[in-house]
C-alpha cells in the first residue's frame, strides 16, 4: 500500500512538471477557441490572439477565481482552469503569443 503512494505522489510530480507545457495545456482550450486562438467563440468571445498577453492574463486569473462572467462563459471557464497553476495558465498564455 505504501508503495502506492508513493508512485501515486511521483506520478502527480510528473503531471506536474509537465503540465507548464502551454501547447498541450492549450488542447483543452482549442475545443471552443481554435487550433490557433483564432476562432471567434459562439459569435462573441473575440479570438484569443487578438487579444494581447495582459489581457488574456487577467481573464484567465478571474476567471479562475469565479470573478469574471463575460459573456456568460464563467461557470464553464472556472470549471475549464480548475485545477492548474498560475505557471500553467502563464504557459498557455505565451503559447497562445506564439499563434499569432
Amino acid at each position: 500500500m505504501k508503495k502506492l503512494l508513493v508512485v501515486s505522489a511521483l506520478a502527480c510530480l510528473g503531471v506536474s512538471a509537465f503540465a507548464a507545457d502551454g501547447a498541450t495545456i492549450f488542447k483543452k482550450c482549442a475545443v471552443c477557441h481554435g487550433a490557433k486562438a483564432d476562432k471567434v467563440y459562439l459569435n462573441k468571445v473575440p479570438a484569443l490572439k487578438t487579444l494581447s498577453f495582459e489581457e488574456r492574463a487577467q481573464a484567465l486569473k478571474e476567471y479562475q477565481a469565479g470573478t469574471r462572467n463575460k459573456f456568460g462563459q464563467g461557470a464553464i471557464m472556472k470549471i475549464q482552469l480548475k485545477g492548474l497553476s498560475e505557471a500553467d495558465l502563464e504557459a498557455v498564455d505565451k503559447y497562445i503569443d506564439t499563434l499569432k
